[in-house]
């Protein structure tokens, strides 16, 4: 018995690890150009004959942006954060399949499910992925738009994606200002909130023809509004995660002075996305949200808003 357990985990890990590198070459071009889009900054400016100028680079559009990485950085732009995007879902695929899949018991006509004590599992599955979810989106981000050509050594790959507070004390990643703060309302949003009008409206059916279609309607409408609040999180999350917390430190211009020598930038003389200077760091989540409505206009909170629409829709099935 317990050795078709830990047949069936390991079967099943490598299943989704080999599933995890697929959609890992499929998508990261797509990711990647979503975070830099956001990440930009492109603050406004009053050009010399009075009109509305912007300065830096300026990113309108997802294949926009992913156009401008591929003429600047080429193929290996557009892949870039694909090995710590890749360690991170294989870790979660893994970790799923020991916490919540192995719980699942054979029942009835075939089915699978949940005994009671699988809750256990899922809780603590849960609990890992809090913990692994916000510093693994730190460094992802921060590989997708970091100028430089990172290389294999993990050491000096994190020596460069981290300021030196960071690497003495991983705590703080998880005390970056406002970061933990709009992960958790993120988290209220889509979980809590739209979880529980889903069971409201439609319940826990699984067949379509059980499914109330004025309810489903409902909920697709307001999963398409809960654009309005999921994407000015999105925005800001993604703004703050490739903010280096400098804790004590006082940034005077460069916060990557301290890499290593010899490193090759990624680009041709340019860089792909501007970044706001760590010297007046947004210092919370109203903060940031105050700050980027006066310096890039309110739109910017609303950039890729159709992506974070489509995911909203999609998740409503």
């Amino acid at each position: 018995m317990a050795t078709n357990i830990v047949a069936t985990i390991l079967v099943a890990s490598l299943i989704m690890m080999i599933s995890s590198v697929i959609a890992t070459i499929v998508v990261m071009p797509f990711k990647g150009s979503l975070i830099r889009l956001r990440a930009n900054y492109n603050p406004r400016a009053v050009g010399f004959d009075g009109s509305d100028n912007t300065v830096g680079p300026r990113l309108t559009s997802l294949f926009g942006t992913m156009q401008r990485t591929y003429r600047l950085e080429g193929w290996y732009g557009l892949y870039k954060g694909s090995f710590a995007m890749l360690a991170f879902t294989m870790a979660v695929s893994v970790l799923a399949v020991i916490f919540v899949g192995a719980s699942a018991v054979r029942g009835p006509k075939g089915t699978y499910t949940v005994p009671k004590n699988g809750g256990v599992g899922m809780a603590i599955f849960s609990l890992v992925l809090i913990i692994l979810t916000l510093p693994m989106t730190i460094i992802i981000n921060r590989s997708i738009i970091t100028p430089y050509r990172l290389p294999l050594n993990l050491r000096e790959s994190l020596r460069i994606l981290l300021s030196s507070h960071e690497r003495s004390s991983p705590m703080a990643l998880y005390l970056t200002p406002g970061l933990l703060a709009v992960v958790a309302l993120k988290s209220v949003a889509t979980a809590i909130v739209a979880g529980s009008l889903r069971l409201l409206l439609i319940g826990n059916e699984t067949k379509i023809e059980q499914i109330s279609v004025w309810g489903l309607i409902f909920f697709v409408f307001f999963q398409m509004l809960s654009v309005a609040w999921l994407c000015p999180l999105e925005v800001v999350m993604t703004k703050l995660s490739v903010q280096p917390n400098l804790g004590s430190e006082i940034s005077v211009e460069d916060p990557e002075g301290d890499v290593p020598e010899g490193l090759r930038f990624a680009g041709q003389g340019e860089d792909v996305v501007g970044l706001r200077p760590t010297t007046d760091p947004y210092m919370g989540l109203v903060d940031a949200v105050r700050k980027i409505m006066e310096e890039e206009g309110w739109q910017a909170l609303y950039r890729g808003w159709i992506w974070t629409m489509l995911g909203a829709v999609f998740a409503a099935h």
